[in-house]
């Protein structure tokens, strides 16, 4: 599949995203790129020629595109590939984020965090809210800013998420599957490697293990559901997939020395004994 270069009019817009599977084999451009582009790889590979420089960019990767340089895209030739982009008018972006963008790793992993401000953006593209424009615009920033501290952190040599794509693949399911039954042999099938090599993944980079990181993100979720909503107590610790109230009750206080109903008037400023449920 040969895909044309856009009319430059498509760009007057300050911020445009979206998302493609390309089949195996496809191809894009020559084209001269029009703005500042964030790319996110989930899927397959991508082998870009810029300028006269080749580079291949693998599954779970987030790199960056600069305005003026000329770009050819070839995607893998054995499996569709999957990639999601934001480009951003580069009126938006300051030269000192530009500057600090540029001495970042290219590219960098893919993290749930910077996964789950793409798809924030995909979402709110779509909706008819009357201020999509300025939201877009602010969530572009959002994602600038977090390339650069991601690379920032990672230049440094601190032992983060980044440091393996399997941690980071396996914090992004253990978020998305809090409210049911997790067990390691769960965790480590939906990453496709052993119990064994995941427990060391999540010692070497998180100091913790995978199913000590499940509860203290359950307790830090059902915390945080106490403060900013008023679920009842039986329901949050539903959602959060504790086994019943009793048992969030009783981590919530081991954790934080407090009941969830103390969570909740503390958070909400009221006298714990004014308010029952």
């Amino acid at each position: 599949m040969q895909q044309r270069e856009q009319d430059t009019s498509y760009w007057s817009n300050e911020v445009v995203v979206g998302e493609v599977v390309y089949p195996p084999g496809s191809t894009l451009g020559p084209r001269i790129q029009p703005t500042l582009q964030f790319v996110f790889v989930h899927a397959g590979r991508i082998t870009i020629r810029i300028d006269e420089r080749t580079h291949i960019i693998p599954a779970n990767s987030a790199f960056v595109l600069y305005p003026g340089h000329r770009e050819y895209f070839a995607f893998a030739e054995d499996c569709e590939t999957i990639h999601s982009w934001i480009h951003i008018a580069p009126a938006l972006v300051e030269a000192g984020m530009i500057n600090r963008l540029r001495k970042q790793p290219w590219p960098l992993p893919l993290s749930p965090a910077m996964q789950q401000l793409m798809q924030d953006a995909l979402a709110l593209h779509i909706s008819a809210f009357p201020t999509v424009k300025e939201m877009l615009s602010a969530l572009a920033l959002q994602i600038c800013w977090r390339y650069i501290g991601e690379g920032e952190q990672l230049s440094l040599g601190h032992e983060t998420v980044l440091a393996h794509s399997a941690v980071g693949q396996a914090q992004q399911f253990i978020y998305e599957h809090l409210s049911e039954q997790l067990t390691l042999a769960i965790i480590a099938e939906a990453v496709a490697i052993s119990p064994a090599h995941l427990i060391r993944l999540f010692q070497q980079h998180l100091h913790t293990t995978p199913m000590a990181y499940v509860w203290e993100q359950r307790i830090s979720m059902g915390i945080k559901l106490l403060e900013q909503t008023g679920l009842s107590v039986g329901r949050i610790a539903e959602q959060c997939g504790f086994q019943s109230r009793y048992h969030f009750s009783r981590r919530i206080r081991q954790a934080i020395g407090y009941t969830p109903l103390e969570v909740r008037h503390r958070s909400w400023q009221l006298d714990p004994s004014a308010q029952a449920e």
